[in-house]
């Protein structure tokens, strides 16, 4: 019925018919006008992807991982975009380094499939500056050239380098049925194996300038029309609970960085009052975020979240698995057989982690990279990093793909493997200086955190910065150190030029022929199946058992 109609009924005097149905009206009009304000919206989220296209993890009879793999990531957004009538997706940073695909591609079908499965915008992580600007602006313009996948950081300082203004930006706004949605992303500073100069990511040296830009960022987006804003945050977890208590204005923040997996959304008391919610959702494309949320009253409700894993029960899109076996053929021509050779066995897991109920310290992948480079060499003791250990093995078969996720860090030309290891030699005194600065950014990050072969020390968690390390408890081979006498050591390459960073000195550098990768591969080999250390070298007095 027009509006004509109606109002002949009430014309012709039936005004309680009229009445009612002009009430009823009224009310309809109050719905729509209800719906319309009160808007749900999907999100999907990813992060720290490590170039790790293909299913990784524990093998199945055929040799292929069984876990992640962007082709089930496809599937999981096509199923969602095809009941969803709202969907947003977002990946939360790092997309370089880790894998043979990033090694043999330089990131680029990675970031030409992110853009070819509709996702909206990434933030940029510390990883993506691994190999420089140059590195990075050459794959993101092989990638994409004008037509970008939108990358977001809001504390990077591009004065030096323009060139990545064409595909960086602090933010965006974006209409997801209705609502005005602000995002913008922030990358973590001060990450040693990270090297952007001359772009600067600023926070480094004052982390209350990351609570002012994202301030910032936040009343900019709102000014401009935001009714939600999302934090993409490549800052990690410690940074983001902070932004979400401190900070106004963030209703949202999509993490990584940490490689931590978060069941449900993490909730906190915004200084509006209000809840701030923080997800994170592993790494490798292990899993996916989804959650549903409900925009009304100036407001989001979350109505529900799920952590989907993509295991064996979520199906590979084709399309994209036809892609990733076509990268995969590439890598075998020029890498060799790494997919299907076995090399060896692992008899349990070799992890990166520690149990935090228990004083035990030192990792299983730690212990057995150190051991490798000490064998290989002969020095006193042999070294490498927490975040220069990219991740551990699993159980079961052990293929070259395997062995070099580990040790992924660095480029080397003649190879395109990572990188070579070195000997140097080194006092007392500085190896403790070593070890204290290596313990100085406890809790916030262990990256620095030292990991040996040959060598045990104990320290206490609770003291403060630069003052952990029980000088007594360090012995090279079971006897104390002294401060005079000079000790031999193997370490990477990587590990070598990160030394004067942190002030220590040490002599007679020698550069040797041999990759990690390779030094890695033939401890394994030889030992034919490898275990978890069960010893402890390093203790943290203040913790656990």
């Amino acid at each position: 019925m027009d509006h004509k109609g109606i109002f002949h009924l009430v014309r012709r005097g039936e005004r309680t018919r009229g009445r009612g149905l002009l009430v009823a009206l009224t009310a309809l009009f109050f719905l729509v006008g209800l719906a319309l304000g009160a808007q749900t919206i999907t999100l999907l989220h990813v992060n720290d992807s490590h170039s790790h296209l293909d299913q990784w993890g524990p093998k199945d009879d055929s040799l292929e991982g069984t876990l992640g793999g962007i082709a089930k990531v496809a599937t999981v957004i096509g199923e969602t975009r095809a009941t969803d009538a709202n969907v947003l997706v977002l990946h939360a940073g790092d997309v370089f380094h880790g894998d043979l695909f990033f090694n043999a591609y330089f990131g680029v079908p990675e970031l030409q499939l992110l853009q070819q499965l509709g996702f909206d915008a990434m933030a940029v992580g510390n990883h993506e500056f691994d190999f420089g600007p140059d590195v990075l602006a050459n794959s993101l313009n092989a990638a994409y050239g004008s037509n970008t996948l939108p990358l977001l950081s809001a504390n990077l300082d591009m004065t030096a380098y323009p060139a990545l203004e064409t595909w960086i930006k602090p933010s965006i706004l974006k209409n997801v049925g209705g609502v005005e949605v602000g995002i913008f992303g922030m990358t973590v500073p001060n990450v040693p194996t990270s090297q952007p100069a001359p772009v600067v990511i600023l926070g480094g040296d004052d982390p209350n300038l990351l609570m002012t830009i994202a301030a910032t960022q936040a009343a900019a987006l709102r000014a401009e029309g935001a009714q939600v804003v999302i934090m993409l945050s490549h800052l990690g977890y410690t940074y983001d609970q902070v932004v979400a208590q401190k900070v106004p204005g963030i209703d949202l923040i999509v993490g990584g960085h940490d490689h931590y997996v978060f069941q449900q959304p993490k909730a906190f008391t915004n200084p509006e009052g209000g809840q701030t919610y923080v997800v994170q959702a592993g790494k490798y494309y292990q899993y996916v975020g989804k959650m549903h949320f409900t925009y009304a009253d100036g407001g989001i409700t979350i109505d529900d979240y799920q952590l989907m894993p993509m295991d064996a029960t979520v199906p590979a899109a084709p399309e994209i698995a036809a892609v990733v076996d076509q990268l995969k053929a590439g890598i075998v021509q020029k890498y060799g057989d790494v997919y299907q050779t076995v090399l060896a066995t692992a008899a349990a897991d070799i992890t990166t982690t520690y149990d935090p109920a228990q004083k035990r310290r030192d990792t299983a992948m730690g212990d057995l990279i150190t051991d490798a480079m000490r064998q290989k060499t002969g020095t006193d003791i042999a070294v490498t990093p927490n975040g220069l250990v990219s991740e551990g093995l699993c159980q079961g078969p052990i293929v070259g793909d395997d062995v070099f996720k580990p040790v992924s860090f660095g480029y080397d030309m003649a190879t395109g493997l990572g990188f070579k290891i070195a000997t140097f030699q080194i006092t007392g005194t500085n190896l403790r200086l070593g070890i204290e600065a290596g313990l100085a950014n406890l809790p916030y990050s262990e990256d620095a955190f030292l990991q040996f072969s040959g060598l045990t020390y104990s320290y206490n968690s609770k003291k403060a910065s630069l003052h952990r390390l029980k000088p007594a408890s360090v012995k090279v081979n079971g006897k104390p150190v002294k401060n005079n006498k000079t000790y031999t050591v193997t370490a990477n390459e990587g590990v070598v030029a990160l030394l004067p960073l942190f002030g220590i000195q040490v002599t007679n550098v020698e550069m040797l022929p041999d990759l990690e990768y390779d030094v890695l591969k033939d401890y394994i080999v030889s030992k034919g199946t490898v275990s978890p250390e069960t010893g402890t070298r390093i203790k943290d007095v203040a913790a656990g058992k």
